[in-house]
C-alpha cells in the first residue's frame, strides 16, 4: 500500500515509536508511506511488514533501488544508499505509532465502527452521508485491520473534515490496537452476533473483543449503539460518556424507525415523522442507515442532507447488489457470511418479485465447536421463508441442507456440491426465466466465481 502525506518529520517517528535512528537526520521530512517494495511516492519511507508468507525486510533493498528514501526495520542492519532508517521493535505497532501521530496534526473528527456484521456497508452508510456537508474520507473497501486501518488515517490531510474508520477482528486485543491509533471521536458498534466466535468462545467474549473500541474514544466523545441488540442494551449507563441507541423494536432508544416498508430494492421508513429511502432491500440495511442517522445528528446535519446522503448510498457489486441476467435476477451477497447475515439475506430473497427463489448458500467460517449448530439454523430458516430451492457449497453447508430437510423442505429440491464448478454447471442446465437466485458464503469459498462464470 502507498499513500501520500502531509509532511511528517523522522524526528516525530522517532518521538511516537521509541525507534532509534540507525543513520540519516532527524530533521528529514518525509511525503509519502509504502509497505510494498514496488511502490514509492516523493521522500518515501518504507514500512516492511512480517507476514505469514514473506518478510518485507527481504525487500528493503528492492524498495530503496525503487525510489523510497529511507526506511524502518527490526534489525540493526543498515544499507548506505538510504537517507535514512529507523530501528523498532516492531514494524506493524509502529505504523499504527506513525498513523496516530500523523492524524493527530489535524482538525479531524475520527468516528469509529465495529460489528459482527454490516460494518462495510454501515460505514458506506455514515460516509454517504456525512459527504453531504463535510470533506469526508472512508476506510477504503474493507481495509480495517492494522495494516489497512493506518494507511486510512494517512488519506487525511488539511481540508479532511471527517474520517469513517472500520476496524475488524478476529481475536481479543486487535480492536485495542486499532482503536488506540484512531482516536475516535465517535465509538460504534453495529451489533454482537456470532462471526469469529471460535476463537472468542461466546457472544459475551465478542462484545467485550468489541468493547476495546471504547479504549481510544476522546473523554468527550459520543458511543452509539444498537439499541435492539440483546447484549449492547446492557451497557445501557454503564460507560463513562454520552451513549446513544438507535432501533427499531426498543422504542426507548434515541433513534427509532417506524412506518417501515420493505420493496424488492429498496426500504422505506420513518424517523420522528421524517420520510426516509434506501435504495438497498432488507431490514438489516434499515438498522445501518439508522446508525448512519444518528451520526448525521450528531453533527447537526439537515433532514434533507441526510435524506440524500441515505439515497445516494450504492453498492460496491459484492455486497447485496442485484443483477439481472438474461431474465434471471442474482442477489450477489458473496463477499462474506455469518449465521445472522445469511439469515437476512434469506429474507431479502424472499422478498424478490419471481418465480421460484434459489438459495446458494456456502460454509460459514471460523463459528467453532457449534458450527454445524448454526448452520442448521440457516437451513431452518430457508424452511420457515418457505423458499423453493436451496444448494449448499462445501461440507459445514451440508449441514444447512441438513437444517432445511428436517423442517420439512423436500430432499428433490435440496442440492449438495463440493465445487463452485459442480454448482456453477449445475444451474446453467437448471435455471429458468424469472428464477431469483442469492449466492452468499464465506469470502474463502470464492463464491463470486459462481456469478462470473455465469
Amino acid at each position: 500500500m502507498l499513500e501520500n502525506i502531509e509532511n511528517i518529520s523522522v524526528s516525530d517517528i522517532l518521538k511516537e515509536t521509541g525507534g532509534t535512528l540507525l543513520c540519516g537526520r532527524e530533521d528529514f521530512v518525509i511525503k509519502s508511506i509504502s509497505t510494498d517494495s514496488r511502490e514509492n511516492g516523493e521522500s518515501c519511507l518504507y514500512i516492511p511488514i512480517v507476514g505469514e508468507r514473506f518478510d518485507g525486510h527481504d525487500f528493503i533493498l528492492n524498495a530503496l533501488q525503487n525510489g523510497c528514501t529511507g526506511y524502518l526495520t527490526s534489525k540493526d542492519d543498515t544499507d548506505a544508499k538510504a537517507d535514512f532508517a529507523i530501528k523498532v521493535s516492531d514494524t506493524k505497532k509502529a505504523l499504527l505509532d506513525i498513523a496516530r501521530v500523523y492524524h493527530k496534526k489535524f482538525n479531524c473528527d475520527i468516528i469509529s465502527l465495529t460489528g459482527s456484521v454490516g460494518k462495510t456497508t454501515t460505514k458506506e452508510f455514515i460516509a454517504s452521508v456525512l459527504d453531504m456537508k463535510f470533506n469526508t474520507i472512508k476506510t477504503k473497501a474493507n481495509y480495517n485491520n492494522e495494516i489497512g486501518l493506518p494507511f486510512t488515517l494517512f488519506g487525511i490531510n488539511n481540508t479532511t473534515q471527517k474520517a469513517v474508520v472500520e476496524m475488524g477482528m478476529s481475536n481479543f486485543g486487535e480492536i485495542s490496537a486499532l482503536t488506540n491509533c484512531a482516536l475516535g471521536d465517535v465509538a460504534i458498534i453495529t451489533n454482537i452476533g456470532t462471526s469469529h466466535i471460535e476463537y472468542l468462545k461466546s457472544r459475551e467474549g465478542i462484545l467485550k473483543a468489541k468493547s476495546e473500541i471504547f479504549e481510544g474514544l476522546n473523554k468527550d466523545g459520543v458511543a452509539i449503539l444498537n439499541g435492539d441488540d440483546d447484549l449492547l442494551i446492557t451497557l445501557k449507563g454503564k460507560l463513562p460518556f454520552k451513549t446513544l441507541f438507535f432501533g427499531i423494536e426498543n422504542k426507548d432508544c434515541d433513534v427509532v424507525a417506524s412506518d417501515i416498508k420493505l420493496c424488492e430494492l429498496s426500504s422505506e421508513f420513518k424517523i420522528n415523522g421524517e420520510e426516509f429511502k434506501v435504495n438497498i432491500p432488507g431490514i438489516h440495511n434499515i438498522y445501518n442507515a439508522l446508525c448512519a442517522y444518528s451520526v448525521a445528528k450528531l453533527y447537526n446535519m439537515s433532514y434533507e442532507e441526510i435524506k440524500n446522503g441515505l439515497l445516494n448510498y450504492k453498492s460496491d457489486g459484492i455486497r447485496q447488489s442485484i443483477i439481472e441476467k438474461e431474465g434471471v435476477k442474482f442477489f450477489n451477497d458473496c463477499y462474506n457470511s455469518s449465521p445472522q447475515s445469511a439469515k437476512s439475506s434469506l429474507e431479502v430473497l424472499k422478498g424478490l418479485e419471481g418465480k421460484r427463489k434459489i438459495a446458494i448458500l456456502g460454509d460459514m467460517k471460523e463459528l467453532g465447536e457449534n458450527s454445524h449448530k448454526y448452520h442448521k439454523e440457516v437451513g431452518e430458516h430457508f424452511a420457515a421463508l418457505k423458499c423453493d430451492v436451496l444448494i449448499t457449497l462445501g461440507n459445514d453447508a451440508k449441514f444447512i441442507a441438513k437444517g432445511a430437510h428436517e423442517k420439512g423442505v423436500l430432499k428433490e429440491n435440496i442440492f449438495s456440491f463440493d465445487t463452485n464448478t459442480e454448482i456453477i454447471k449445475k444451474l446453467k442446465e437448471f435455471l429458468e426465466n424469472g428464477d431469483c437466485v442469492l449466492i452468499k458464503g464465506s469470502h474463502s469459498m470464492k463464491m463470486h466465481e459462481i456469478l462470473e462464470n455465469l
